[in-house]
């Protein structure tokens, strides 16, 4: 679906706060779906750890396992606030999609580190493009980076808000967890005990984004902010 640039833009503040309130209104469900999804992405984690995987193994299983299971909860955020049902085809997609997408973001970061904060916006948009039937899953991944580039400023003082509102959360995760773990495992930890607040207010975010950039209704009316 093409821009349109004539609408209004919300100012980021108030796309902040829509994620904020519905986190706040929906958390349980949240909280419950995103234990889930890193339940299931654990599981290859844990299998390589167990099986006398080294800790660089394991960490970079950890990065691709997590990754896709990030994007694939993005899937269900925005399927959950359609206004109307997405086609079994849909919602197969939308979840397959998370799989590409969470290896070239695994990849990005095994090879920059840190550094990968900076491209990583370019796919925001990728999984919830096919959610909501914008664009097909071959070419999924350049409408999202078209999208981004558009829409710079937006998409990337989105992603910086997300990034200054969650390190406090995961910080204060690490510091909790630094009484009875150390080095690569607590960092683990923290970020694992930070997903049922991080990836719901994240995903929320970019939801809100995505919708603001693309004028698609992706939140339902019954889970509108107003």
């Amino acid at each position: 679906m093409n821009e349109a640039p004539s609408r209004p833009r919300a100012p980021l503040s108030d796309l902040f706060a829509t994620a904020v309130h519905r986190f706040g209104a929906v958390w349980a469900d949240l909280l419950v779906a995103s234990a889930a999804f890193v339940g299931v992405a654990s599981i290859p984690v844990v299998a390589v750890h167990e099986t006398g995987g080294t800790h660089n193994a394991t960490g970079i299983t950890a990065i691709f396992a997590y990754g896709i299971a990030y994007f694939a909860f993005t899937a269900f955020v925005v399927l959950r606030g359609l206004p109307e049902r997405a086609t079994r085809r849909r919602v197969a997609w939308a979840y397959a999609t998370a799989v590409p997408v969470g290896v070239l973001v695994g990849v990005l970061v095994v090879f920059l580190q840190p550094f990968a904060l900076v491209p990583l916006p370019l796919f925001l948009f990728a999984v919830p493009a096919v959610a909501a039937g914008d664009a097909p899953p071959i070419s999924v991944l350049a409408f999202s980076v078209s999208l981004a580039v558009r829409n710079f400023t937006r998409t990337w003082g989105v992603w910086l808000i997300t990034l200054v509102f969650s390190t406090p959360v995961v910080v204060s995760m690490g510091l909790a967890v630094s009484a009875f773990s150390g080095g690569g495992t607590a960092l683990l930890l923290a970020l694992l005990l930070s997903v049922p607040v991080v990836w719901p207010f994240s995903t929320l975010f970019v939801r809100a984004l995505y919708g603001d950039l693309t004028g698609r209704l992706v939140v339902a009316p019954q889970d509108r902010t107003g």
